[in-house]
């Protein structure tokens, strides 16, 4: 099967998140499926700066030409190279006037924030680059709101065109709340006709809303973990588009993210102090001592050291971190902390460390090598996220033996099986339901007095390690979506 993957994001080259680490590493899966898979995404500083950096040279494919669409025209110029580590070609589109900014979403520099227009822009390029390159896919396959207006083009009359005749569509949700909405003037800028500005297209509610006109016209929609496919149709967590998502329910499908098991393998990872795997994990008691040591931290025997690593932003519930932390080192934890974002999280955060200097360690940034080393170090990772699609680091913990607490939504409820007393043989971490400090600190507790029974710990991390968390099984699931659009 021909798939046409188009993305805002793909790691390691550009990414922010989850996006990009599922348009990294879902494509290699796939194609060791047997999938001829392409790839599409813009060509920013950012990845610029990445293919310089890696020595990477990019063949220029197609000469600067312009792109039209409505009333409007861009020139792109099509640059061409491989997935790293792959032969998967990966397109880029470059036009610095729309991409070559300082970050992946800057607004203009007028402040204006035009991701309305750069990201039309973007999937028009997409189209054309695919009939000069002579790409015709069999599946079109868009990831959230920059590339959502994929799906309505080929509603519109894109299948005219013999690139796109056979191809059908598979739109992926990564985070609702993120959903390109614009204004009613920028309707025009989609090259759409005006049958499209309705309540069942891309009109919600007196805006431009691109990713309700991907759910409704896309021939089958994921999201991105079972649990958050189910919570996205309630109004609570529906983001404005429960009604929508309810309506469709027959073809929204939730597929649990992966993690590339080769990245994140505890016995060949050079990031750490000492390499382990599951039955083995010797290896985790001399990475907690090089952790602890790197950070000046005193050993304590039984003393559990907790771990979090995450955007300091509201949704990752760095509130009920800040209220609860000082309770949970108070009563005899250690931590390590490591993230960035908003400056009152940092402060707050900073200040806790602070107040407990033979306890609590605060990095604020992001250092890759450093989350290795804490993930292989920590007895204990906290997740006490508002909302989750899917997540990634409650995987790479289980994967490295480090017993999660979690807030069980969305994804970390289809990935950790609270520890209740009774469920050894399954359970695999903590969770709590509640959006309450004391909530998060009892699940904290309980995990923190787990910690002292070491037969019963140890099953916890056997099971967590244990687990098929690869893209390998995603990518299966992903094969029979691609199936069902194609007779949708």
């Amino acid at each position: 099967m021909k798939i046409l993957f188009a993305t805002a994001e793909v790691s390691p080259i550009a990414k922010t998140g989850g996006l990009g680490d599922v348009c990294g590493s879902l494509p290699k899966a796939l194609a060791k499926l047997g999938h001829d898979v392409t790839i599409f995404m813009p060509y920013y500083r950012e990845a610029h700066e990445w293919f310089a950096n890696n020595g990477v040279t990019l063949d220029e494919v197609v000469p600067p030409m312009y792109i039209n669409w409505g009333n409007w025209a861009a020139e792109a110029t099509y640059l061409r190279t491989t997935l790293p580590g792959t032969d998967i070609p990966l397109v880029l589109v470059a036009n610095d006037y729309f991409f070559n900014r300082p970050h992946i979403y800057s607004a203009r520099l007028d402040g204006y924030d035009d991701g309305i227009e750069r990201f039309s822009f973007f999937c028009r390029a997409i189209i054309r680059g695919c009939e000069l390159l002579g790409i015709a896919p069999d599946v079109v396959h868009a990831h959230d709101w920059h590339t959502a207006l994929l799906p309505i083009y080929l509603h519109s009359g894109l299948r005219g065109s013999e690139n796109f005749r056979g191809a059908r569509s598979v739109y992926t949700i990564h985070n609702l709340n993120y959903q390109g909405i614009g204004t009613r003037r920028q309707f025009a800028t989609l090259g759409l006709h005006s049958r499209y500005w309705a309540p069942d297209a891309v009109e919600h509610f007196g805006d431009v809303n691109l990713m309700k006109g991907g759910i409704i016209f896309a021939n089958q929609v994921t999201t991105v973990s079972p649990a958050y496919a189910k919570e996205i149709q309630t109004h609570e967590m529906g983001a404005g588009l429960d009604g929508i998502l309810r309506s469709l329910f027959f073809k929204l499908h939730g597929i649990l993210n992966g993690i590339d098991v080769h990245e994140w393998d505890p016995a060949e990872d050079p990031h750490i102090a000492s390499p382990f795997h599951l039955g083995h994990l010797a290896g985790k008691s001399l990475s907690k001592r090089a952790l602890l040591r790197e950070f000046k931290l005193t050993h304590k025997s039984r003393t559990p050291l907790l771990g979090f690593i995450s955007r300091l932003t509201d949704q990752k519930g760095i509130d009920l971190l800040i209220a609860a932390l000082p309770q949970m080192l108070a009563a005899g934890a250690q931590a390590v902390i490591l993230g960035s974002g908003e400056p009152r999280f940092e402060n707050a955060l900073l200040h806790i460390a602070a107040q407990h200097p033979d306890s609590c360690r605060v990095v604020i940034g992001f250092d890759n090598a450093l989350a290795h080393r804490i993930y292989a170090g920590a007895d204990i990772l906290l997740m006490p996220s508002i909302y989750e699609p899917c997540g990634l680091n409650q995987m790479y913990a289980l994967r490295y033996g480090t017993v999660p607490v979690v807030r069980l939504t969305g994804g970390l409820a289809d990935t950790v099986i609270p520890f209740n007393g009774a469920n050894l043989d399954t359970a695999n971490g903590f969770g709590f339901i509640a959006v309450n400090p004391a909530d998060f600190y009892t699940a904290t507790w309980l995990a923190m007095l787990n910690y002292r029974e070491s037969k019963a710990w140890r099953q916890l991390q056997d099971n967590g390690m244990a687990a098929d968390l690869s893209w390998e099984r995603s990518a299966r699931e992903y094969e029979t979506i691609y199936h069902r659009a194609q007779f949708s």
